[in-house]
């Protein structure tokens, strides 16, 4: 389980982050920050405050990353799909209680996406917060396009050669999440990538439907 980070110090920042979005809220600015190396990303206050005594970044939300380069027994098909992006499978995304409810998980994925080329992947273990992450990007974000593939199976949903964009709730669930002690759904990951990327290879490789 990710355990978030309170802070960070400006050197840290500096040395091992690179910034990649700029936005305010609430009165603030806020820097969303990533980790190639590690891998890792973060929403952190820009301003610094003193901490007893030490300067540090105040950390807002942050994610924990881990590099695929492969999935399942056999996708390499479906990885022709993510050669130009790095495939990054999320294991847990945590927000300052009391920064919720303010699409900050949300921001942060789109940042990541689209700033830096990443395609995401969920973790095969869901629980109701990552649930319901997963369902609000499909539902709400007009800028990434969430598919669901089944890495045993090496396909897409719905497993036929076509690729349906999941919107949260046009796939049934019991297809997607599985409820221990049940595994059957196990191998299934949903798979986040840029919308307008993913239009152009709907366009231009096999048939998609939406």
């Amino acid at each position: 389980m990710i355990v978030m980070p309170t802070t960070y110090s400006p050197m840290t920042v500096a040395r091992a982050f690179n910034v990649v979005e700029e936005f305010a809220l609430s009165g603030r600015v806020l820097h969303v920050i990533y980790d190639r190396q590690t891998p890792r990303a973060a929403i952190i206050e820009a301003d610094v405050e003193m901490f007893e005594g030490v300067p540090r970044h105040r950390v807002i939300a942050a994610l924990d990353l881990q590099y695929k380069s492969a999935l399942g027994r056999d996708i390499v098909a479906v990885e022709r799909c993510w050669e130009d992006t790095h495939v990054l499978q999320a294991e847990g995304v945590c927000v300052d209680p009391a920064e919720r409810d303010k699409g900050l998980a949300t921001r942060l994925y789109e940042a990541l996406i689209l700033k830096c080329g990443i395609t995401l992947i969920s973790d095969f273990e869901q629980y109701d917060g990552g649930k319901m992450l997963w369902q609000k990007i499909a539902r709400e974000s007009d800028q990434i396009a969430v598919f669901v593939l089944d890495t045993e199976l090496g396909a897409f949903w719905p497993y036929d050669g076509t690729k349906v964009i999941y919107d949260g709730g046009c796939i049934p669930e019991e297809r997607i999440w599985s409820i221990s002690p049940d595994q059957k759904c196990h191998g299934v990951v949903l798979v986040a990538e840029d919308k307008q990327r993913a239009n152009q290879l709907m366009e231009t490789t096999a048939p998609y439907r939406v």
